[in-house]
């Protein structure tokens, strides 16, 4: 019988998700204008924004708030501003901000009058504040961050909660996965461990370093892995310069031009020649051969590994000194050659290549592509890293600005945004020239960025549900309704059994990892003094438990382990970092586990990528994500007593507000009155807490970013 009336309570809820309700009456942005005068006749045109504090906001058409105060304005005008309804989005945090996310919403807003379409309403409060804690903390707000928002009367407070969560640990761990699939960021690569990797980019982000000076340090960085995380993304792909350089151009210039390693590209402006001019500036560079393991102590291993007796010892020796060789260096000669099958008549098979660049510019119109020399007293890597990464190459800023926009509205200005070739095919190039121009206006700082979209009225619309019709271009009249991300839904889960202290776990292996595996391995050093690090070196591996895996049923035991000691490492012991385990499940930020996870774990199975390939995480739905849901791990823990979801609405004295209290922790919003009514007669009838708690995570309401 409770098993029927379960079922028959899931249909109904499932019958009701996601559906269109009747569209209401809401702001459009910046339209209603209407003239202003003070007490000494001055006036002035412009939209009624609100008032706050005996402050008057009003934006002119240019999208400028001024802040007046009241008493300063004429008497009919205080009166009419008390009695009028705000405009737009209420009070923005400040004036040039307003004016920057108002010129986006004009160039948004004229390419769909264009088209003859309109924009979506306003989202509602509850609609927004999940969205937003999805898209910059990764997560979505539990019960209390939830009503706080909706409860909160302020005409502010969507300005106020996007910079609170902007500065947020979350929002650092949720950029982090990001990145993490667009670099193919792994905990094992090449035979070693990227930790030190992980940790750098980490850093770069909570330091919000900007992204040119992150991506230059990537294409600059030299030394060991275990002493310069930075080292980790051309590491990645050690001993595959060509490779590495495609995947350069495509993720941080737009420029896919993979063809050209082998042949001059059939559909672009780009030659096999000038790839490997491209190449060239990292010829003199080492990641991997010969040349490297000597300049780090390779020499003296041999002679190490010679003097010792037990098997086992010596095959950890040769990972450890493995590990110690993976390192970026740069010698006095740039050897990189035409390949030996080439055919083209500007060049030999197995010509030596001088490095130029292969710059363009963009206008409104056109686009030339002009062969660069560099100069041969500067370093081959920092010139190419200054070229790529400067304000005046417009690809560079137009492509991070394309990817961020995608990540809030779902769908990128110019697609794929692997391929700016033609800025004019985007569906709004004016839109996207001018989120480069702004990106460079904001000296490449990706928070500020961000902060810009999420304060447009572009964002803020309602999601598009429908179906998108397949002949047309998406003109972004609202973000699109999406499934959540990987991580987004594993967080979320996170979040519905600790709460918001599923902040507090950071991993940090890097330092341990270092530490434990850094060897000594100078050309002074005597072979008896390496042979003894060695072997404390493995005696301190077999420690850590991450060198060579180990019993699967103490992962758990272990990544506590690891946490504490990475803690111990940073000189603080004094805050418990170790995180939460259910039946399993350790309930940590995806950001924190593993790099990527295990194929069945939650997070592989609904879409994370396996950091083979960049940018290849999926959101696309299957069977056994449905099964996932309904039967497997999380499901389980979200609806134990112990969880917080259950426990918070356990506390609660009505049935009614059990409902109420669920609804809020998976939904962020009050249940409707038909739903309150099926849910409350539910529960009468034998349903518990648990059991509704099942409904709703499996509801698609739950997985989608509305």
């Amino acid at each position: 019988m409770k098993t029927r009336l379960l079922f028959s309570f899931a249909c109904a809820l499932l019958s009701t998700s996601l559906r269109a309700e009747p569209a209401t009456a809401a702001p459009d942005g910046n339209t209603v204008y209407r003239t202003w005068a003070d007490a000494q006749g001055r006036k002035l045109e412009a939209t009624f924004r609100g008032i706050e504090s005996g402050q008057i906001f009003l934006q002119v058409r240019n999208g400028y708030v001024y802040r007046i105060p009241l008493d300063k304005l004429s008497p009919a005008d205080q009166e009419a501003a008390k009695t009028l309804k705000p405009e737009g989005l209420g009070i923005p945090a400040d004036p040039n901000l307003a004016q920057a996310a108002a010129q986006i919403d004009m160039l948004v807003n004229a390419g769909l009058a264009k088209a003859g379409q309109k924009p979506n309403p306003l989202a509602s409060d509850e609609q927004f504040v999940r969205r937003v804690y999805l898209d910059i903390a990764g997560r979505i707000p539990t019960r209390e961050e939830a009503l706080e928002f909706i409860n909160d009367t302020s005409l502010s407070k969507r300005a106020k909660v996007i910079d609170r969560l902007l500065a947020s640990d979350g929002y650092n761990s949720h950029l982090f996965n990001y990145f993490a699939d667009m670099m193919r960021v792994a905990d094992v690569a090449q035979k070693a461990r990227f930790y030190t990797y992980q940790d750098w980019l980490k850093g770069q982000i909570a330091d919000n370093v900007s992204w040119d000076k992150i991506v230059y340090s990537m294409m600059t960085a030299d030394g060991r892995l275990l002493d310069n995380g930075a080292t980790g993304y051309l590491l990645r792909d050690a001993g595959m310069r060509l490779d590495n350089l495609s995947l350069t151009l495509s993720t941080f210039l737009g420029a896919n031009v993979s063809c050209a390693q082998c042949h001059d590209h059939p559909f672009a402006d780009w030659t096999q020649r000038q790839f490997y001019e491209m190449a060239s500036f990292f010829g003199a560079t080492e990641t991997f051969g010969t040349r490297g393991s000597k300049g780090y102590g390779m020499q003296n291993m041999r002679k190490v590994l010679a003097s010792l007796d037990d098997r086992r010892l010596q095959q950890q020796a040769k990972n450890l000194l493995r590990v110690n060789a993976m390192a970026v260096d740069d010698g006095e000669e740039n050897d990189l050659k035409l390949p030996d099958d080439y055919k083209y008549p500007d060049g030999k098979p197995g010509d030596l290549v001088k490095p130029k660049l292969v710059t363009w510019s963009d206008t409104k119109n056109t686009k030339a592509y002009q062969n660069v020399e560099t100069k041969k007293e500067e370093d081959l890597r920092a010139q190419f890293a200054k070229w790529m990464t400067s304000p005046d190459n417009p690809r560079f800023a137009m492509t991070i600005a394309n990817r961020l926009w995608k990540r809030a509205f779902g769908l990128g200005v110019r697609e794929p945004v692997t391929d700016l070739d033609d800025v004019d095919a985007a569906v709004n190039p004016a839109l996207l020239r001018h989120l480069g121009a702004e990106m460079v206006r904001l000296k490449f700082d990706l928070k500020q960025f961000m902060r810009v979209l999420y304060n447009t009225q572009t964002y803020q619309r309602e999601a598009t549900s429908h179906e998108m019709a397949d002949s047309g271009p998406y003109l972004f009249p609202g973000p699109v309704l999406r499934r959540m991300s990987a991580e987004q839904a594993w967080d979320s889960c996170a979040t519905l059994v600790v709460g918001s202290d599923v902040d507090k776990f950071k991993a940090h292996r890097g330092a341990t990892y270092s530490k434990v595996m850094s060897i000594d391995l100078s050309s002074d050093a005597s072979p008896d003094a390496v042979k003894a690090q060695i072997e404390n070196a493995v005696a301190a591996m077999r420690q850590y438990g991450g060198a060579n895996g180990g019993n699967p049923k103490n992962n758990a035991k272990k990544k506590r382990m690891m946490a504490r000691q990475a803690a111990a490492a940073d000189g603080d012991d004094s805050i418990e970092v170790a995180p939460p385990v259910r039946d399993g499940l350790v309930l940590a930020r995806a950001s924190e586990l593993p790099q990527p996870e295990k194929d069945q774990h939650f997070l592989r199975m609904f879409g994370q990528s396996d950091r083979q390939i960049a940018d290849s995480s999926s959101d696309e739905g299957s069977i056994p994500q449905v099964l996932m849901l309904m039967n497997g791990e999380a499901q389980k823990v979200i609806g134990q007593n112990d969880s917080l979801v259950i426990q918070t609405a356990s506390a609660q004295k009505t049935p009614e507000q059990q409902v109420e209290s669920l609804y809020l922790s998976f939904f962020s919003r009050k249940p409707k009155p038909d739903e309150l009514a099926d849910a409350v007669a539910a529960l009468g009838n034998g349903i518990t807490s648990r059991d509704l708690s099942w409904v709703l995570f499996n509801t698609r309401e739950f997985v989608f970013v509305e």
